[in-house]
C-alpha cells in the first residue's frame, strides 16, 4: 500500500527482516513434512538439488492468474488468508451487537467498508476531491511544504519519508529520521538504467501516469504533459537518491545533524516549518539518512515552478489511493503494477485483497485474535526449546572460530548472550483505543489507520524505548532480527508447516524453522549486524583484522551468488542480497550442529523413506524454497529484493556445507561442486 510507505523506510533500517513456502495446488490439505514423490530423484543431487529435492512438485505446479510467484510463503499465507478471512465474515454480520470501540467492531467495519464495492464503485475518485482542491488552492511555496507534511502525518511518502526509530548509536533513546522516497516506480534504477527493459518500463510508466490522469477527467495532451512532468521530477529524484546496496551501509546513513544544520544543508526547504506542520516542533535533531537526496531535493523546492509540483502532488495523492478506489483506478494501478512490472495476469478476488489489506492495517487487533485460535501453547515451547540449542550451538562455534581474535570473540559471545528470542506474540498488546473506524467509506478508514500509525510513531519521541515492542504483526508468515532491539522475533502466522512441524520428527524441524533460527541469529554478526554491539548500539567492536578476514570470506558468497543468473541471463547481486546469503549458510550449520545437539544421550532416529536423518535435514531445507515465478518478477525481485529466489537459495547455500557432501556423496565432477577452498568459512 503505497499510502504507508514512510516508516517502512525507516524500519528497514532497524530490521533485518528474513523471509524465510508448499502444496502443488491452492488450498487446504495434509502438509507431509516429506514426500518422495514431489523430487525428481532422477537428477543427481550434486548436479541440482534444488530440483532433485523439489522437481516433480515444480513441474506439477500451475501457476495462478493471479499470482506472480507462488512458494512456502504464499502458501502459508494462503492459509492464515482464509482463517482470516471466516473470522472477519463472521464479525461483520454480527457487528450490529459489538460494543462501539471494541476490537471486534473495528475489524468488522473496517472489512465491512473494505467490501462494500457498490458504494466504492458509485464513488470513483470522489474521496480524493478535498485533497486535490487542496492542491489546486496552493498559492506558494510555504503552502506546498506544508501540504507534504499534512501527507506524512496520513503516514504518506510523497517527496520524502519521515519518521521516529531507534537511534542507531543510541539503543536506549529514538530519533527522528529524514529518507529518501518520493518515487513512483519501486526501484531508483528503474529511471537510471539505460538497458532495453528499462527504457521500456519508463515509457510503460509514462502510459500508466497518462492512463490515470484521463480516468480523472483530464484530456489526452493535459494528461501526457502532466506524466512528463511526474517522470521529470522522480527522474531527478532517483538519480539523487542511494542505490539498493549503497542503503546496506548503515554506519553512511548516520548523519545527525541540527535543524540548522540541515536547514543550512538544504536551504529550499523550511525544515522547522516542516516540523512545526508535522507535530514535531521539538525535534532538535535529525538523522538525515541520505544528505544528497535532500539537498538535491530542496533545490528542486526552489528551482522548480509550483504548477509542476501541483501536478506531481496530485499524482502521489492518486496512485496511492489508487488500489481502493473504482474498478477503472484499481485496474489500471494493477495493470502497470502487477501485469507490467511482475507478469501477473490477473487481479485477486476482492475478499482476497481486503482480507490482506484489513489484517495488514488493524495489525494487533487482528494478530490477537489470530493467536487465541490458531496459537496454542505447545507450540510456543517447542520453539523455545529449539531456539535453546541453536543458540548454544552459534556459541560453541564462536568459540572455536579460529579467524577471530580473542576481543572480538569476548563481544560477539556478550553479545549472542544478551539476544532474546520471541515467539509468538508481544509481551504487551497495542493499545488501539484512540482509532476510530467506521462503515462510512473504506478511504477514509485507511485515513484514519494512517494518522494513528504516525501519532503513535512520534510519540516515541522524548519517551525510553519499549524494548518489548514488535514492529512485525502476530499473524505475519516471516520471522527477523530486530538489531536496534538484539532480539529475533518468530510470530505465531510463520509457525506452521512447511516452516514449523509440530509433529513432525526433529532432524525435519531443525533443517526447517531451527534454520531459520540460525539465520536469524547469524543477521546479528553479519555484513550489517556486525556493526551493532551487545547493548544493540551501532559501534566497530570488530578488531580491524577480524573485520578483514570477514570480509575475504564473503566475498566468496558474492562471487558464487553472482554467478547465478535467469534463463535471460540478468544475474543475481551477489552485493545485494548478501546479508541473506550469509545467514542461509550460517543457519544452516548452525541448525545443523543444534540437531546434533539434540541427540545427545539419545539413539540416532533410523533413516525415513530411505533417508537418513541428516538427509532429511537438508531435504526441510530445499524443500523450504521451492516454487514458481514468472520471468519479470524474478527479474525485478533480482533487482530490489535482497533476498534471493528460492533456487538460488538452496543451490547457493547447501553447496558451502561440509556435511552436505558426505550425506549426499557430492563429487568432484557434479554440476555444482565447489573446490573446498571455494567455500566460506565464517562461523
Amino acid at each position: 500500500m503505497k499510502a504507508m510507505l514512510c516508516l517502512r523506510i525507516i524500519l528497514a533500517l532497524v530490521w533485518l527482516a528474513s523471509g524465510l513456502a508448499s502444496f502443488p495446488a491452492y488450498g487446504q490439505e495434509t502438509f507431509t513434512p516429506l514426500d518422495r514423490k514431489n523430487m525428481d530423484l532422477s537428477i543427481r543431487p550434486g548436479d541440482d538439488f534444488y530440483r532433485y529435492a523439489n522437481g516433480r512438485w515444480i513441474q506439477a505446479l500451475a501457476l495462478a492468474e493471479d499470482k506472480s510467484s507462488y512458494n512456502s510463503f504464499t502458501q502459508v499465507r494462503e492459509q492464515n488468508r482464509e482463517r482470516l478471512h471466516v473470522l472477519f465474515e463472521s464479525l461483520a454480520a454480527a457487528s450490529d451487537s459489538a460494543a462501539k470501540g471494541s476490537p471486534a467492531q473495528k475489524v468488522a467495519d473496517f472489512y465491512a467498508a473494505a467490501m462494500d464495492a457498490k458504494q466504492i464503485e458509485a464513488q470513483g475518485a470522489l474521496p480524493l476531491q478535498a485533497d486535490f482542491a487542496r492542491i489546486d488552492s496552493l498559492a506558494t511555496i510555504a503552502d506546498l511544504q506544508d501540504l507534504v507534511a499534512e501527507i506524512h502525518r496520513c503516514n504518506g511518502s510523497a517527496l520524502f519519508g519521515a519518521g521516529v526509530g531507534v537511534d542507531l548509536k543510541n539503543s536506549k533513546t529514538y530519533a527522528f529520521y529524514l529518507v529518501q522516497g518520493g518515487l513512483g516506480m519501486p526501484d531508483r534504477d528503474d529511471y537510471t538504467k539505460m538497458d532495453e527493459d528499462s527504457l521500456k518500463l519508463r515509457n510503460e510508466y509514462l502510459k500508466h501516469v497518462t492512463a490515470m490522469f484521463e480516468l480523472l477527467g483530464d484530456d489526452r495532451d493535459r494528461a501526457a504533459a502532466a506524466a512528463a512532468t511526474v517522470m521529470a521530477i522522480e527522474s531527478r529524484l532517483a538519480r539523487s537518491s542511494l542505490t539498493n546496496v549503497e542503503l546496506r551501509n548503515l554506519p553512511a546513513l548516520y548523519n545527525k545533524m541540527t535543524v540548522s544544520q540541515l536547514q543550512a544543508q538544504a536551504p529550499g526547504f523550511d525544515w522547522a516549518r516542516y516540523l512545526e506542520k508535522l507535530g514535531a516542533a521539538d525535534v532538535s535533531e535529525i538523522i538525515v539518512t541520505a544528505p544528497k537526496f535532500f539537498q538535491e531535493t530542496a533545490t528542486m523546492i526552489a528551482q522548480m515552478p509550483l504548477a509542476a509540483w501541483k501536478t506531481y502532488l496530485r499524482w502521489h495523492i492518486l496512485t496511492a489511493y489508487a488500489p481502493f478506489l473504482s474498478t477503472p483506478f484499481a485496474g489500471e494501478n494493477f495493470r502497470f503494477y502487477s501485469q507490467v512490472m511482475k507478469g501477473t495476469p490477473q487481479m485477486e478476488e476482492r475478499w482476497k485483497r481486503m482480507v490482506s489489506l484489513t489484517s495488514s492495517s488493524l495489525g494487533e487487533l487482528v494478530g490477537q485474535m489470530y493467536v487465541e485460535k490458531y496459537f496454542p501453547p505447545s507450540y510456543k515451547e517447542r520453539m523455545d526449546a529449539l531456539a535453546l540449542n541453536v543458540k548454544k550451538a552459534f556459541e560453541i562455534r564462536l568459540r572455536k572460530l579460529k579467524w577471530m581474535s580473542e576481543p572480538t570473540r569476548r563481544e560477539a559471545l556478550a553479545k549472542l548472550k544478551a539476544m532474546r528470542v520471541e515467539v509468538g506474540y508481544p509481551r504487551k498488546w497495542e493499545d488501539y483505543s484512540r482509532l476510530e473506524i467506521g462503515r462510512d467509506a473504506l478511504v477514509s478508514n485507511i485515513r484514519r489507520v494512517g494518522r494513528f500509525e504516525f501519532e503513535k510513531n512520534l510519540q516515541q519521541l522524548g519517551q525510553p524505548v519499549d524494548t518489548g515492542r514488535w514492529d512485525m504483526k502476530p499473524h505475519e508468515v516471516t520471522a527477523g532480527n530486530a538489531i536496534l532491539l538484539n532480539k529475533l522475533i518468530f510470530p505465531a502466522g510463520i509457525l506452521q508447516p512447511p516452516f514449523f512441524f509440530p509433529e513432525a520428527d526433529d532432524a525435519v524441524n531443525y533443517g526447517a524453522i531451527g534454520m531459520a533460527l540460525g539465520h536469524e541469529i547469524s543477521h546479528a554478526f553479519d555484513d550489517q549486524g556486525r556493526n551493532f554491539d551487545r547493548n544493540a548500539n551501532m559501534r566497530d567492536w570488530w578488531a580491524p583484522g577480524d573485520a578483514e578476514k570477514f570480509k575475504q570470506q564473503t566475498r566468496l558468497l558474492v562471487e558464487q551468488y553472482g554467478a547465478f543468473s535467469t534463463a535471460d541471463g540478468v544475474h543475481v547481486n551477489g552485493e545485494l542480497s548478501l546479508g541473506e546469503n550469509i545467514a542461509d549458510y550460517a543457519g544452516l550449520i548452525v541448525a545443523l550442529d543444534a540437531y546434533h545437539l539434540s541427540l545427545a544421550g539419545k539413539k540416532r532416529p533410523q533413516p525415513i523413506d530411505g533417508f537418513s536423518d541428516d538427509q532429511r535435514f537438508f531435504l526441510a531445507y530445499a524443500q523450504l524454497w521451492r516454487g514458481k515465478i514468472r520471468d519479470e518478477a524474478l527479474k525485478r525481485m533480482i533487482q530490489e529484493d535482497v533476498h534471493p529466489w528460492g533456487e538460488f537459495r538452496v543451490n547457493g547455500a547447501l553447496f558451502n556445507v561440509p556435511e552436505f557432501y558426505l550425506v549426499f556423496n557430492i563429487k568432484p565432477g557434479d554440476k555444482l561442486y565447489r573446490r573446498p577452498e571455494k567455500r566460506p568459512v565464517l562461523w
